[in-house]
């Protein structure tokens, strides 16, 4: 199952549905209509506030929901420019509601940065490896290979790296090469490890053109042949209503973890 954590899904739905709640929050707020408030966003009010209210908070949840590192920063850029348009606003309307309202913008700034500077949440933006939901699919394969030269077993491959047994003198973030046979072609892959364990090495191709193009073709094949590893079917656990469960019971799933 590839979905990205729940807090982030709802933090983003919750961004893009605020122009919704403003309007109604606006419409009680004023005893207008619905239909009304709109008029008067769209006729009425600076473009300043038109651009905080119904078009700032949309682009933030789509920023929040692409986790990327670009993103990241983008995100942090529309929350405080919706923040000065909402000071803007109680400038020019200075009332007690206004100022309960440009508090209460305050306060749901300062817990949305506290929570995307937790590293835990942060490092989803800028680290692409703790993206699972980006990895691409993975090829069961047990096949004798070389790593810097070392005899090992493949066993398994992706279009972006392999995991391969091997000698446990290898090193974090180490450059290595690697090589195979596979059907009397062979291959010969520049790459990095980036995680180890006790039975080996998670390595990231470090692809060129041409071994770009053997690496896709070698997976074309596993792929004809239904060697795909499947991704872990999803179950109750992994529902929204387990999620919730979970967070108010125990206390966990608010941070996405590695």
């Amino acid at each position: 199952m590839k979905r990205k954590p729940w807090p982030i899904i709802i933090l983003a739905l919750l961004h893009i549905l605020a122009p919704i709640g403003n309007l109604f929050l606006n419409a009680y707020k004023s005893s207008r209509g619905l239909l009304p408030t709109w008029n008067f966003w769209n006729y009425g009010l600076p473009k300043t506030l038109l651009i905080s209210y119904v078009i700032l908070p949309p682009i933030a949840g789509v920023f929040i929901f692409i986790c990327k590192r670009w993103s990241y920063w983008g995100y942090l850029v529309c929350l405080g420019l919706i923040f000065l348009g909402n000071v803007y606003a109680f400038w020019t309307n200075m009332t007690l509601w206004s100022f309960v309202f440009l508090v209460g913008i305050l306060l749901v700034d300062f817990l949305a940065v506290a929570y995307f500077v937790v590293p835990s949440v942060r490092s989803v933006y800028f680290d692409p490896r703790l993206r699972w939901w980006e990895t691409a699919p993975r090829y069961s394969l047990s096949l004798d290979g070389r790593i810097n030269e070392q005899n090992g077993i493949i066993k398994n491959i992706s279009i972006g790296g392999l995991f391969i047994e091997a000698w446990s003198g290898f090193e974090q973030n180490q450059k290595v090469e690697l090589e195979w046979t596979f059907e009397n072609q062979q291959l010969k892959v520049p790459g990095r490890i980036v995680f180890r364990n006790t039975k080996g090495y998670g390595v990231q191709f470090q692809h060129t053109p041409a071994t770009s193009k053997s690496v896709k073709d070698l997976v074309q094949v596993l792929q004809q042949r239904g060697l795909a590893i499947s991704d872990r079917k999803a179950g109750p656990e992994d529902g929204f209503a387990h999620w919730l469960k979970k967070l108010f019971t125990q206390g966990e799933g608010l941070f996405p973890k590695k």
